[in-house]
């Protein structure tokens, strides 16, 4: 409880008054049953600059540098709902925000487009990792060699799950072709390939003189396709570098182009093409801004606190949202025993419960438990 109190306390807690300094990353979470959680987290672009300032740390955004400033639970959203929980946030912490930037979604951008347009001062922006995310998508749905090299790394692994060579398993396979899942793949692929190889003694394990090459010599047909999908993995962990520590700006585009430069011209390639339109995608997010200004151009650390709820809420997530929520506002909290004292002074533990009533009602779990309560002693089932 203690964890909510402190939670609440971030989340309710008035926030500083910068004029033209606020962005506020946008994102909804959602779990099982129809409710989506809406989250808002704030960064303050001067300490953001500060930051990037000191050369004996990375500039890419933690936790500590967020501010918690909306949790809000909905079971349906659109473009005009998102505009208004935005314009009463606003209205209630008394600030328009410079920035505001999502993953790109659909409601989402409308809801900001609605705000932007009563909000000159606000300028809407994408998520490069999103972005990147979509693009080398959209690069392995048209690729037949990566649905077959799928198929086959889906067929070794339920061949290999219970024999000695279980130990060469693949990672688990995610629906989504995302980079971040390809990244994963590709690492396996090469050890495992470097192993058939030139294989070496196992502890524990005694093979076959043709085992390994039976289950597993199939992977070295996909070397050139590895060595590509490889390259686009460098192309979009070099943007995703370079926008978490320096952001959108009117150099933007010139400066990752340098970054770039290995895998742009020549025979055109899955890397060079997507290269070429993050390219593009980084020059466009960056367009409008004066100079010497800098936006937010990743929203990751927003995706790795609502991880972080989610382990806080652990089994719990199985039925929707539950009063763990908060404990993603906690992990920005500053905890020192000044800070703790302060929070819990603030707010106290029916604070927490009015909260949880009314915002979250009755969890997914108990529905369940309502339902399927046992049969009254004496009652006998007909």
């Amino acid at each position: 409880m203690w964890l909510l109190r402190l939670g609440l306390h971030e989340l309710s807690r008035p926030k500083e008054q910068a004029a033209d300094d606020w962005a506020w990353i946008i994102d909804h979470t959602i779990q099982i049953g129809p409710a989506k959680c809406f989250l808002v987290v704030g960064v303050r672009l001067s300490a953001w600059e500060a930051k990037r300032a000191d050369q004996d740390r990375s500039a890419a955004l933690e936790h500590q540098d967020l501010s918690v400033w909306m949790i809000e639970p909905v079971e349906k959203s659109d473009g005009a709902m998102v505009e208004r929980q935005l314009r009463e946030l606003s209205q209630q912490t008394g600030v328009v925000p410079r920035e505001l930037l999502s993953d790109g979604g659909g409601d989402v951008q409308n809801g900001i487009k609605r705000f932007c347009d009563s909000h000159p001062q606000t300028v809407g922006r994408k998520d490069l990792a999103h972005a990147a995310a979509n693009l080398v998508k959209h690069e392995l749905d048209g690729d037949a060699t990566w649905t077959k090299f799928l198929q086959d790394a889906s067929h070794a692994k339920a061949k290999m799950r219970q024999t000695p060579l279980a130990f060469l398993l693949p990672p688990e396979l995610k629906a989504k072709a995302r980079w971040m899942n390809l990244d994963a793949l590709v690492t396996w692929s090469r050890k495992v390939t470097g192993f058939v190889t030139s294989p070496r003694p196992v502890p524990g394990v005694s093979l076959e003189a043709d085992q390994l090459e039976k289950q597993m010599g199939w992977i070295r047909s996909y070397r050139e396709s590895l060595a590509a999908w490889s390259q686009m993995l460098e192309v979009t962990a070099t943007s995703l570098k370079y926008i978490r520590e320096h952001g959108y700006h009117t150099d933007a585009k010139q400066e990752l182009e340098v970054e770039l430069a290995p895998f742009i011209g020549g025979t055109e390639t899955p890397a060079s093409r997507v290269a070429g339109n993050l390219l593009a995608f980084v020059d466009e997010q960056s367009s409008g801004i004066p100079a010497g200004q800098r936006l937010v151009g990743s929203s990751e650390v927003l995706e790795s606190l609502i991880g972080k709820a989610k382990q806080l809420e652990g089994q719990q997530s199985k039925s929707g949202f539950t009063k763990m929520i908060l404990g993603a506002a906690a992990c920005v909290s500053e905890v020192t025993q000044q800070a703790v004292q302060a929070a819990l002074a603030a707010v106290k533990v029916r604070d927490v419960r009015d909260w949880i009533k009314q915002h979250l009602g009755i969890s997914v779990q108990g529905q369940r438990l309502h339902a399927f309560k046992a049969i009254p002693t004496g009652t006998k089932a007909g």
